[in-house]
């Protein structure tokens, strides 16, 4: 595992031809990856600004060298992310109207919300990303069936960036807040705006997507996806979710598994990370 955070530039193309229904042997597992898809160019826009506007606050230089890796990419992220939205957007114009509802709905949140809430609503979410990462990892072969080889390679990288930087929101946001119980006290309100908008994805993309090329409904609340996965995987994510509102919860010590250690060695050896998730 690389011991800092890395800025990529991986050149991942979004052609007329991804369908959006990209994984088709599990569609509902495409959905979910379709709301975190929808989600991420708001919330990542949102973070960067809030860790943007804390950095004079950082008293660590090295934390404060992080939050500029952080953002930047995150950066990377969203920049990628709104080039496949657009893609979409082509082919379904209404889509253009959600992505402004979601981003408008971030920009109210920054308005309304101190910056204490703005880096507790980082650190809560960022914090999910290394145990769901590597439940994604261990059940990839579930998940991925007949899937399009690119968006899987796609959501792969980003989920590899965010378990390379599982740290670094909760590291700012004890460097500038650094109160616990704040950050507990606000995890319900990050977690109901954060339902709010993809509730809101659900509701706008079922109107605007034709039935025949969703392959499922767009639904908040279909686990069709787990039915495969073994249940001690299931319950063992759930534990690790709980575990990261824990006191002394450090992402760092955060399990891993050889694929994504392969996964960082294969990419620093100059291996083609668009068409790699298997």
């Amino acid at each position: 595992m690389p011991s800092a955070l890395k800025i990529r530039h991986i050149d991942f193309q979004f052609p007329d031809d991804m369908p959006w229904n990209w994984n088709p042997g599990n569609p509902a597992w495409g959905n979910a990856g379709l709301f975190f898809c929808l989600t991420a160019p708001g919330f990542e826009r949102y973070f960067i600004k809030a860790i943007r506007q804390a950095m004079p606050q950082i008293k660590n230089p090295s934390i404060a060298e992080e939050a500029d890796l952080f953002c930047k990419q995150e950066g990377q992220h969203s920049r990628h992310h709104q080039a496949h939205i657009a893609m979409l957007t082509k082919r379904y114009p209404d889509l253009k109207q959600v992505m402004t509802e979601i981003m408008q709905s971030y920009d109210e949140l920054y308005e309304q919300e101190s910056q204490d809430f703005h880096l507790a609503y980082a650190a809560v979410v960022e914090a999910t990303f290394s145990p769901l990462t590597k439940f994604v990892v261990d059940n990839r072969h579930h998940l991925f069936k007949e899937s399009d080889t690119r968006m899987a390679s796609f959501l792969m990288w980003h989920l590899m960036e965010e378990y390379e930087h599982r740290s670094s929101a909760l590291n700012i946001y004890n460097d500038v807040v650094g109160s616990y119980w704040y950050r507990l006290r606000m995890a319900p309100r990050v977690i109901k705006h954060l339902m709010s908008v993809i509730q809101l994805i659900e509701k706008r993309c079922n109107a605007c997507v034709p039935a025949q090329d969703m392959g499922a409904p767009m639904n908040m609340n279909d686990q069709s996806f787990l039915k495969t996965i073994p249940l001690t995987s299931k319950l063992g994510m759930v534990w690790d979710l709980a575990c990261t509102l824990l006191p002394f919860h450090n992402p760092d010590h955060a399990a891993s598994s050889p694929w994504i250690k392969q996964w960082f060695a294969d990419e620093a050896a100059g291996a083609d990370m668009t068409t790699y998730y298997s």
